[in-house]
């Protein structure tokens, strides 16, 4: 890094279209035109007073940053508090059950980062003494954790000047530097993460590092985008051909699959049969209401499992669509009273657990849901 300059070979294809606007534009140091302006920026209208900004360590700034992924801040603020107060320092995390781990994490959604979290604490525990490493590649060799978050971890506690990659940098650089082009390719990743780089001070690059994600998570939104307050418009290429909307480059959504199942809310007095789901597949390792498909016999399932054959439906609630990232999930609850009858058998993964306390355990927002409605 350091003092470096946008080489026109790195961006033919834009230097090609924009010629005469890119000589002026990349004659200048990109951290003249682009991340002095924003380091500025920040000292006056930056996030200052997010919880994993107080009493920053990198094992702080690793939680924040996995919860983060694909979740908004807003949501996040009270999982994170929640979570470092249960698990303060990176042995607590290594030394709690996977299952107490996930009940923190429950509602929070893709559950493979609290796994991924607990896998990561067992091995720092194990191969550095409980103490986060710093060290990128070191990092890096973390289950769940990529160079965009590597990078952030050291960045952000001003530990080493890495270049990050989250969607709001992304969002920013490809805008500004006009980037077109699908930003999933591997030619195309290398080359915005190579101006990430560039644009990545020497000095200060912990407050950079903050700067221009709270810049894209603020005022370069994907929508309503606030040119008017933004401290690089004067610059920004997308701005200046009026394609701000267009880049970056929107992937073809891939249409969800659809699913239907059968919830069976099996109630006992206050209580409520739940199953722990395997490993794999939808809702992996949670605790869940009983599910069947839809052409599954309900009196043979709860006789083979429980051993009762006479059952009592109530009214049902209304089936609802559970949406996760890759499927839609239409859920029926059908409500099942079996308070008059003895529950003679029971699975290993099957328990009766008390309404007040299902909160408390690693389940999905559906359960919650139904719950909430009953």
């Amino acid at each position: 890094m350091g003092s470096y300059y946008l080489y026109s070979d790195l961006y033919r294809g834009i230097y090609r279209r924009y010629k005469n606007y890119w000589l002026e534009l990349t004659k200048q140091n990109p951290q003249e035109i682009f991340t002095k302006p924003i380091l500025h920026w920040w000292s006056e209208h930056g996030r200052k007073d997010l919880p994993w900004q107080k009493n920053k360590t990198p094992y702080r700034t690793w939680v924040s940053e996995i919860m983060l992924q694909q979740t908004q801040v807003k949501t996040v603020i009270p999982y994170f508090t929640k979570f470092i107060s249960k698990f303060p320092k990176i042995n607590d995390l290594a030394n709690s059950e996977q299952s107490e781990v996930m009940s923190h994490w429950s509602g929070l959604g893709y559950y493979s980062r609290a796994r991924n979290l607990h896998k990561a604490a067992l091995i720092i525990k194990k191969d550095y003494g409980g103490i986060f490493p710093n060290k990128f590649d070191e990092i890096l060799s973390l289950p769940g954790i990529g160079p965009s978050t590597a990078g952030a971890i050291l960045s952000l506690n001003n530990i080493e000047p890495r270049a990050i990659m989250d969607g709001n940098v992304k969002r920013v650089l490809s805008r500004h530097f006009f980037i077109e082009g699908d930003l999933t390719k591997a030619g195309m990743l290398k080359k915005i993460w190579k101006l990430s780089e560039r644009c990545t001070p020497e000095t200060d690059f912990d407050i950079y590092t903050q700067a221009i994600m709270d810049l894209g998570a603020t005022v370069c939104l994907p929508k309503k985008y606030k040119c008017d307050q933004c401290p690089v418009v004067k610059s920004c290429i997308a701005k200046k051909k009026n394609k701000i909307e267009l880049i970056p480059q929107k992937k073809a959504k891939k249409q969800k699959r659809k699913i239907e199942y059968n919830f069976l809310v099996i109630r006992s007095e206050d209580s409520f049969l739940l199953e722990q789901r395997d490993a794999n597949g939808i809702w992996p390792g949670l605790w869940s209401f009983p599910t069947l498909e839809t052409d599954e016999k309900v009196e043979s399932w709860i006789e083979s499992n429980t051993g009762i054959s006479k059952i009592n439906y109530q009214n049902n609630i209304d089936s609802f669509t559970h949406s996760l990232s890759h499927i839609d999930i239409q859920i029926n609850p059908v409500i099942i009273d079996i308070s008059d009858s003895k529950v003679e058998r029971l699975k290993k993964n099957m328990t009766f657990i008390k309404a007040q306390k299902i909160n408390s355990i690693a389940t999905s927002k559906a359960v919650k849901k139904i719950i909430d409605r009953l």
